[in-house]
């Protein structure tokens, strides 16, 4: 597996939640465990240091929480290595009630405790930042009644505390010190002089294994700074330093709890889920209380055997292979008529492979121990593929088998197996070029097997190669109108690397009388020979020209030939050296050099994508059509992009389930929690889909993103709608009860009840959780009381009918304020949607564009190799041909019939036609140079208006966003307009009241009052139409912005893509030069034969005087 958050901290709050998917994987754990933690200040290495320990590269994430990683236990197959990664606390002082909660947690989890820091100033200093251990024993208790003796009852069961001290100046002699001391950290620290509660005298008392071990700077010049990366070598001290740590970590025993108890995974999982939600609670950790309930739950106790972990690989490294293969399976069958069709099972086994496959098909003539290679190459003495031992094809079809990679974690290496070419019994002679098809289609390194020798028979029975454009199609018709020749001079970007087996080989490697190499060996039986017909070399030319990766091997025979009928069943140490060795070495060369299988475009296959690439090819195959790699592709990405918007909806639904806790307190963070899970969904999209060029799918999972966004509103308001009015419910009973008693029906009633119904509300506002609808629903709730009110308003005696209209007066008021305080309320809501609108369109846009820079890496990397490739079979044509000129100079020179003038004349004709030749061609190149420019500069024009469009497009859709919030808002104004306007009520009944002022004194303060009214209202007015203009200024500018800087990098894009195809195009000239060059050999033979003639003409009169 891979490393998953275990523990994270709530957004907003200082409480923790625990990962119910990464509770799964724990409880899969069945073996006794290792747990290390780490913990430390940020910077420091924490995470360098757990991947060194896992034994692998780059494994944790810097993340915020407590990250998990579970592998075999390198040393002890029974038990189980959990490593535990947790952010790291800052310089100053940060969220300290978290950081003291990870803290707590990584004690109490681990088996060893890993203190982490850096070596600056004192060390005793950087010990006594780890304050947060002052808070263990009030935190954390093994027995309630005992508390006087907590810190003595804690070091018995608190792990073991390493201090690693990093970046320490190499000291040979200290090390040697520590060595001594067999790491003891109180024989490194002075005594102490600080309080008791120091953090060191902390340490001391309650931890009862304290080590140190100091490492100097992992980079191999001693440097600080950025820690090297997975392949880049370590400081040789590092290594050793990290080897006496990892000696000491892996001896140390399995984690156990209260009464020295094993723990298994499950067992840690629920004891995890307890101390989180005390924790949370600020409740205190009873260690034996909560240990003793844990195991009365569990109805199974720990054994000292259990059965296999089902979640881990293993090899090491290795991480979980869900398509792992015990033995072989016939994935394509091939019936007695030749016909091909997929096994379903193995099909499904296949597909359900994640990971990045390594291919690694065999082929040759049948009964030449491509099996028994196979076997080999998977690392089987006995089992695996099936071994025969007659005259008949004993495999049928191709078979598959999956293994995890013997060298890279991550991976997946597919070995397929296919039936033996040039099978007398079968009848139908097709069936061996299609599965010779199928092996270089599916493969990234296609291995050939034959016996003997390679010479000029071997050869034509590798006649597979010459038709492989009857049977492979680059480009489906009708689109890019390319011709036979150029599609298949696309080939060699796509097609596997070629290994040739010669089995049997007996033969020294010599060559005029000097040793060579066994590639040497294969390269020299590929150059083409003089006066040999073409069609004898078409062989040659093809795999050159489709294979320019090439590598040979050749083995001796594995065991004298009594013992061939049992080889798989003899031990090692009875097969012959002499194939031993070679063996080895190809072994070693598949593993290390074969590369992850790619489709066109540089995206990686995984075994899904594998398995459909196989249901492509043999149903076109069945359909009687040429398979289309293209075709192929975009039916894949097809399938592949469905595919990943389901997972990517299904990855932001789990997310989701972690992360939102409903109702949230705001819109802001429930906003917050949908942006994290959909940058997650993003991720996971991204990195399945592929071909997607004019982001239809991506359109397809925002549409979803954006439902589901509605969706999780509607339920967040759902919840704090019912949880809202749950709290009334409780909350009005008295109130209630009150009203159906009669209560408020006496004078001076209704006062009585506006009080108690205000000291109502001001509980609900005290209520904690109630979410957005709070105030909404609270307003829908004194509307449904209004009625009631109004009754009591009327039955109270004690009130004047003047009285009561003010009271009644008031009554609207206040409602009409609330109803103005839920507009601005919603006002707000739409406004931060809006704002989330455009950080999902930008996320979107990010991501989107990250992903278009990664795959014009991989496209430019695949054009690279491949013109890499070109020169390198142009280089060798190139020496051919100068070796020819040489001879052609030499027959030139010992032509008698022509003068040295003559001789003059002809150097001087050839150059001439040289030159014609080259200026000819080079016309070609700039016409067709010229012809890619436009079509570069027509579709990027087409590009920039489509996107001109759409941007348009999106503008006018953010403005009608836009209007839809000002028409909310101008609502809101109205609400509160009316609002004003109701006061003016109360306003004039209170000024008609007032005795001492005259008539014209309230006529004034009228008009004075409906002045203001209207000040008001035009200040409104103007402050909107403000806030309008600058939106569309800023909409506008933004608009022109995206525009320039996106017109910019795709002139920049431009620019370089027109570079890559003149470099393209250089190389393209170099072929057609060298095809050029071919078709004079011809010439050079001729004229080989025409010196020959004279060489024979010129001995002739010798040989007349000798016999005279």
């Amino acid at each position: 597996m891979e490393p998953v958050c275990l523990v994270e901290p709530v957004p907003s709050s200082g409480a923790l939640r625990v990962n119910p998917a990464a509770l799964g994987l724990l409880r899969g754990l069945t073996r006794p465990l290792h747990v290390f933690a780490v913990f430390g200040p940020c910077g420091t290495g924490k995470s360098f240091l757990m991947d060194r320990l896992a034994g692998q590269g780059e494994g944790f994430p810097r993340s915020p929480g407590i990250w998990v990683w579970c592998l075999p236990h390198p040393n002890q197959p029974d038990q189980a290595l959990v490593l535990l990664d947790t952010e790291g606390f800052p310089e100053q002082e940060g969220d300290e009630t978290k950081l003291s909660r990870l803290f707590v947690l990584n004690v109490l989890l681990s088996s060893v405790f890993v203190y982490n820091t850096r070596s600056e100033g004192d060390p005793q200093r950087q010990l006594d930042r780890l304050t947060y251990v002052r808070d263990l024993p009030r935190v954390v208790r093994v027995l309630d009644e005992c508390s006087w003796e907590n810190s003595f009852l804690l070091s018995s069961v608190l792990p073991d505390f390493v201090w690693c001290l990093r970046d320490v100046a190499p000291d040979p002699c200290l090390d040697e010190v520590l060595e001594a001391t067999d790491h003891e950290l109180d024989s490194t620290l002075s005594s102490p002089q600080d309080s008791e509660d120091s953090p060191s005298n902390c340490i001391e008392r309650l931890f009862p294994c304290r080590k140190l071990f100091q490492f100097c700077s992992p980079r191999a010049d001693g440097g600080h700074g950025k820690l090297p990366a997975p392949t880049d070598q370590l400081h040789p001290m590092f290594q050793e330093q990290m080897g006496r740590f990892k000696d000491y970590a892996l001896s140390r025993s399995p984690k156990t709890m209260v009464g020295n108890r094993v723990v298994d995974g499950a067992f840690l999982a629920d004891f995890l889920e307890r101390v989180v939600d005390l924790l949370s609670r600020d409740e205190p950790v009873l260690l034996s209380e909560l240990c003793n309930d844990l195991q009365m739950e569990r109805v199974v106790p720990l054994q000292a055997s259990r059965p296999a972990l089902p979640v881990l690989a293993k090899v090491d490294p290795g991480t979980a292979q869900p398509g792992a293969m015990e033995e072989p399976m016939c994935l394509i069958e091939n019936s007695p008529d030749g016909e091909l069709q997929l096994n379903q099972r193995a099909l499904a086994l296949l597909q359900s492979v994640r990971q990045p496959v390594v291919v690694v098909a065999i082929a040759g003539l049948y009964r030449t121990g491509k099996s028994y290679l196979l076997n080999r190459l998977a690392g089987k003495d006995r089992g695996g593929f099936s071994l025969g031992s007659t005259i008949q094809s004993h495999t049928k079809g191709i078979w598959m088998w999956c293994l995890p990679h013997p060298r890279r974690a991550g991976q997946t290496l597919v070995l397929l197996d296919t039936e033996g070419l040039g099978d007398v019994e079968k009848g139908n002679v097709k069936n061996d070029a299609w599965i010779f098809t199928l092996a270089v289609l599916l493969s990234s390194t296609l291995v050939y097997n034959s016996l003997g020798t390679i010479d000029q028979c071997a050869l034509e029975k590798l006649h597979y190669v010459t038709e492989l454009t009857e049977h492979i199609k680059m480009k489906a018709a009708g689109r890019g109108g390319q011709q036979e020749g150029e599609d298949s001079a696309e080939f060699v970007r796509f097609f596997p690397a070629f290994v040739w087996a010669v089995r049997d080989f007996t033969l020294q490697l010599e060559l005029d009388g000097r040793e060579i190499t066994e590639d040497e060996y294969l390269e020299n039986a590929l150059k083409p020979r003089e006066g040999q017909p073409e069609k004898l070399d078409l062989p040659k030319k093809y795999l050159r020209q489709y294979f320019p990766s090439r590598k040979c091997f050749v083995f001796d025979r594995p065991a004298p030939r009594r013992d061939l009928a049992r080889l798989d069943e003899l031990p090692e140490a009875a097969l012959s050296p002499d194939f031993l060795e070679p063996a080895q070495r190809f072994c070693s060369h598949i593993h290390q050099h074969t590369g992850t299988k790619t489709l066109p475009g540089g995206h990686v296959v995984t075994g899904t994508l594998l398995g459909n690439l196989a249901v492509t090819y043999v149903d076109a195959i069945r359909s009687g059509a040429v398979p289309c790699m293209e075709s192929a592709v975009l039916a894949l990405a097809q399938i592949e992009n469905s595919a990943a918007v389901g997972e990517a909806v299904a990855v932001y639904e789990e997310q989701l389930e972690r992360r939102a806790a409903l109702p949230t307190e705001s819109v802001q963070e429930l906003l917050e929690v949908h942006a994290q899970c959909e940058r997650e969904a993003l991720r996971a999209f991204m990195a399945r889909a592929f071909k997607d060029d004019e982001q239809q799918y991506q359109r397809h999972l925002k549409d979803k993103l954006d439902s589901k966004r509605t969706e999780l509103c509607r339920r967040n308001e759902q919840a704090s709608s019912d949880r809202c009015t749950a709290a009334l419910r409780e909350l009005s009973q008295e109130l209630e009860e009150r009203v159906r008693e009669g209560s408020y029906s006496v004078p001076g009633g209704y006062q009585r009840f506006l009080a108690d119904q205000r000291e109502m509300v001001e509980k609900y506002q005290r209520v904690p959780g109630k979410g957005i609808m709070a105030a909404e629903v609270l307003q829908e709730f004194l509307k449904s009381k209004e009625t009631v009110a109004q009754a009591i308003l009327q039955t109270d005696q004690s009130l004047t009918d003047r009285q009561r209209e003010i009271e009644v007066e008031r009554a609207r008021a206040e409602a009409a304020e609330r109803e103005a305080q839920l507009s601005q309320e919603m006002q707000a809501k739409t406004e931060q949607l809006l704002q989330d609108q455009e950080r999902s369109h930008e996320e979107h846009v990010r991501q989107l564009t990250a992903k278009m820079e990664e795959d014009r890496r991989q496209l430019l990397a695949e054009q690279e190799r491949a013109l890499a490739l070109k020169l390198q079979a142009a280089e060798v044509l190139q020496e051919f041909l100068k070796s020819k000129e040489t001879v052609a100079q030499a027959v030139l020179q010992t032509d008698q019939s022509l003068t040295d003038r003559q001789r003059e004349i002809e150097a001087e004709r050839a150059r001439a036609e040289a030159a014609e030749r080259e200026a000819q061609l080079s016309q070609e190149m700039q016409a067709k140079t010229e012809q890619l420019l436009q079509d570069q500069t027509r579709s990027h024009q087409e590009h920039v208006q489509q996107l001109t469009a759409k941007m348009e497009q999106d503008r006018k859709q953010l403005l009608a966003e836009q209007e839809r919030a000002l028409a909310l808002k101008l609502q809101a104004a109205e609400v509160l307009q009316e609002f004003l306007k109701s006061k003016e009520t109360v306003a004039q009944a209170v000024l008609q009241t007032d005795q001492s002022l005259t008539d014209r004194q309230r006529e004034i303060e009228a008009e004075r009052a409906r002045a203001e009214a209207a000040e008001r209202e035009a200040q409104r007015s103007q402050e909107m139409q403000a806030k309008t203009e600058q939106l569309l200024q800023d909409q506008t500018r933004s608009h022109q912005e995206h525009v320039q800087q996106l017109t910019a990098k795709m002139e920049q894009d431009r620019k370089q893509l027109l570079a890559e195809q003149e470099r393209a195009l250089a190389l393209k000239l170099q072929e057609q030069e060298r095809l050029l060059r071919e078709g004079f050999r011809g010439e050079a033979a001729r004229l080989e034969q025409q010196m020959q003639s004279l060489r024979q003409e010129m001995n002739r009169p010798q040989d007349t005087c000798s016999i005279l």
